[in-house]
């Protein structure tokens, strides 16, 4: 399937000034709205073409705006609507109040939420959006935990509600949606934390904003796609084995082998002319096996390893090579050599101890559980803000 969604990522506060910036440029916020529910309403259509019956449960600002033109343009359409005010109507402003009456003018019914209330057909997600400070709260929990009990189809517009766009945390509790539509910017969020759990598929629309107003804005990150990849060279006909690289993976300590196999493998899937794995004089037979190709050098200590540490190229350390007085010797001569090196598991787990000292040119490729040994904190405090 091609990716056809946009590299750059923003924060909420961003997207905002891109909005900002949109309307000071002489598109009026309501057009903007407008727009949003279009593409909404498109997207709902193509992934729900027969369900003929909405349910938009909304809050009290902008993103309440975009449900009530939601909810207009499929009762426009003959599909049987309702809108569950989550918010109190008469609270909206500014182009949300627009969208209001542009709900009432076309026909929908509107209700005020109450735990009982029926939902049906395709729901769709208008509660909070990129607006909500802090955890979910009363009423906004418990229309969000109807609607993931339902077991109903779920649009959420621009985000899941509860989701923070910034972090990807579930600020209590969250809409997990079936589909997500967001608009003008994608959101960090989006892609971090919880919230490719709660995401659904996603689809972007940037609301015709044209690319002077979002080059002014400074990227949060750039999603790893094949936009943004690097490319490799194309190889000469002539090239060999000799003419890429030598990769040495160290690892592999009694019973867990197969990680530094695993490594090493990818290693060749990568394009690295030569691999050698050192591990466990118990672990050559499996790799000869498995994966001929790699060069399994079956290592008792730092004397057998001194040798393939000096022809390497670049290092990768750490899969499966355990915290016993083998694996801690292999590190500290790894972490002697100046090369580039990739440090994973059972490395970073002695470097958190402090037992070794990272070497200049290294990657670090920590689990949650890792990062949080790493850094002196919690995992509960990692997964709360994995961007920072």
């Amino acid at each position: 399937m091609t990716d056809t969604l946009p590299a750059a990522l923003f924060t909420a506060a961003q997207v905002r000034e891109i909005d900002a910036r949109l309307i000071a440029a002489g598109t009026p916020g309501f057009e903007l709205m407008q727009r949003a529910a279009h593409a909404a309403w498109r997207a709902l259509r193509r992934r729900w073409p027969e369900a003929g019956v909405l349910t938009v449960l909304a809050g009290r600002g902008n993103n309440a705006g975009d449900g009530y033109l939601i909810a207009a343009l499929a009762q426009r359409a003959g599909w049987q609507v309702r809108v569950l005010a989550v918010g109190d109507p008469q609270e909206l402003q500014g182009d949300a109040a627009l969208a209001l009456g542009e709900a009432r003018q076309a026909g929908v019914a509107i209700e005020a939420w109450h735990a009982d209330a029926l939902l049906q057909g395709v729901l769709v997600d208008a509660l909070l959006g990129t607006g909500i400070a802090g955890e979910v709260r009363e009423p906004y929990a418990s229309a969000i935990t109807a609607m993931n009990a339902s077991d109903l189809p779920v649009l959420a517009v621009d985000l899941p509600s509860g989701l923070c766009a910034d972090t990807g945390r579930i600020l209590g509790c969250a809409v997990r949606a079936d589909l997500s539509v967001s608009f003008i910017g994608l959101k960090l969020g989006l892609f971090t934390g919880e919230g490719p759990d709660r995401v659904g598929a996603l689809v972007f629309d940037d609301l015709q904003a044209s690319a002077e107003v979002l080059v002014q804005t400074h990227l949060e990150g750039l999603r790893l796609c094949e936009s943004t990849l690097p490319r490799l060279a194309p190889r000469s006909p002539t090239a060999h084995k000799g003419s890429f690289g030598q990769v040495l993976v160290i690892g592999g300590d009694l019973g867990t082998g197969g990680a530094a196999l695993l490594s090493a493998e990818a290693a060749l899937r990568c394009g690295a002319g030569m691999v050698s794995l050192a591990t466990r004089p118990q672990h050559v037979t499996a790799s000869l096996v498995r994966q001929p190709e790699i060069m399994c050098h079956g290592v008792e200590s730092t004397y057998g390893l001194t040798t393939l540490v000096e022809r390497a190229d670049v290092l990768v350390v750490g899969p499966g090579l355990g915290q016993a007085p083998w694996g801690r010797s292999l590190l500290s001569l790894a972490a002697q050599r100046q090369v580039p090196q990739v440090w994973d598991a059972d490395a970073l787990n002695l470097l958190a101890t402090g037992a070794v000292a990272l070497p200049g040119e290294c990657l670090i490729t920590p689990h949650p559980g890792e990062a949080a040994r790493l850094l002196k904190t919690s995992v509960a405090q990692i997964q709360a803000d994995r961007p920072g």
